[in-house]
């Protein structure tokens, strides 16, 4: 009887531990799913297709390497980015890591609102990107940016109709007076105010121009940039209006036999090759005015100084910057290295990329100004103002340099 007693006292014991050590079991996978770290990325354009399936992907596969860490993406409109950016930092809501464009970084960096990577870089990181390109993301010697996506120009050309495309600024005109008739117009300015400003930076840099100095200050009155818009203005017959015609409008004229020329990047090529039997095309090295020049475009990635997971943040930034995922990110809009060992993939050495990446070497980043969009704004209606006459190019950028330094 003892004996029967004693086992099923054994037993109960036997249960109850197996019962506490679920118990346990459970708690600590609670407490190890509490301490599962959530970092929020501010994404533009996300929800309409911006870079979704690329950062989708790149993500799942970060998370499941790090499964303490999760990433939430956070979308904003392009043209409401910078705005949101500064409302979200001064309500101390802002997101742990933004993608922002690399011209913005002043603004935000003397705002306060983002930290300085360089400290979080090792030697071996620094290395691992074009030297001209990482120094895109940089204000001050401070790394506010690791950039992430880098376009570049080149001339697009009727080759049916071009033999040899223009080299110089004068070329340039004399081939868009040529193949300026009653259907089509030679060559193309678009000044819309989401890209326009890059395609005008082009042929400020050529001629030699600058929007702010080495000290930061705006110097877009220089005698350089007012000879520079007057040659643009002199290219106005040979254009259509350029007010209504914004970047994303060039392609769409060209292979609708309407347009001979335009400037514009390697996101066009889908469009041009499903047209080439009826609108043949080639691509060719910016024309130059007082020197080879083009604007060096990049987005980049930036951690908010207000981020309490700094430590998570940056490291799903090195893991973006890992060459396998950041070719991923490359390939998605014909963009161009950032990183060295990108640079030897034999695509940039194809014709139709050959003249975008030749061209890098001459390139100057778009200016670092206080505010973007005001500049962006206040230029642009300068550009248009000149094409349309209803200013000269003096008066045109006198009034802007006027507007942004009171």
């Amino acid at each position: 009887m003892k004996r029967k007693i004693f086992s099923i006292v054994l037993s109960v014991v036997a249960v109850l531990a197996l019962f506490l050590s679920g118990a346990k079991a459970n708690v600590n996978a609670a407490e190890k799913s509490a301490k599962k770290t959530t970092i929020q990325l501010l994404v533009p354009g996300y929800e309409e297709g911006y870079l979704k399936e690329q950062l989708d992907s790149r993500i799942a596969l970060f998370e499941k390497k790090n499964p303490t860490i999760k990433v939430k993406i956070v979308s904003a409109g392009w043209d409401e980015l910078n705005e949101k950016i500064v409302q979200l930092y001064q309500a101390k809501q802002a997101p742990d890591l933004m993608l922002v464009g690399s011209r913005s970084l002043r603004q935000f960096g003397e705002l306060g609102a983002l930290e300085d990577l360089s400290t979080y870089m090792t030697k071996e990181k620094k290395d691992s990107y074009i030297k001209n390109v990482l120094a895109t993301g940089q204000v001050d010697k401070k790394q506010f940016g690791l950039p992430m996506a880098l376009s570049s120009r080149c001339l697009f050309y009727r080759k049916d109709l071009i033999k040899e495309a223009p080299k110089t600024w004068e070329d340039l005109k004399k081939v868009a007076q040529e193949q300026t008739t009653d259907k089509q117009k030679g060559f193309a300015i678009p000044t819309d105010v989401t890209s326009g400003t890059d395609e005008i930076l082009n042929f400020i840099y050529q001629g030699g121009g600058q929007i702010v100095d080495k000290k930061g200050d705006f110097v877009i009155n220089s005698k350089e940039n007012i000879a520079t818009l007057t040659y643009l203005v002199s290219l106005k017959k040979f254009i259509p209006d350029p007010v209504s015609t914004s970047r994303r409008d060039q392609s769409k004229q060209f292979v609708n036999a309407d347009l001979a020329m335009f400037i514009s990047g390697g996101w066009e090529k889908e469009t041009m090759d499903k047209n080439q039997d009826k609108t043949p095309y080639a691509t060719a090295f910016l024309p130059e005015g007082k020197k080879k020049g083009v604007t060096i475009v990049t987005d980049s990635y930036a951690m908010s100084s207000l981020s309490k997971h700094k430590k998570e943040a940056y490291k799903f930034l090195d893991f973006m910057s890992q060459l396998d995922n950041q070719k991923v990110v490359t390939a998605a809009y014909g963009w161009f290295p950032i990183l060295k060992e990108e640079s030897k993939d034999k695509k940039y050495s194809s014709d139709f990329n050959k003249p975008m990446y030749d061209i890098i070497q001459y390139g100057t980043p778009e200016p670092q100004v206080p505010n973007w969009d005001e500049f962006n704004k206040s230029f642009i209606t300068a550009v248009q103002k000149a094409l349309t006459g209803e200013a000269s190019p003096k008066e045109a950028l006198d009034n802007c340099q006027k507007e942004l330094t009171k």
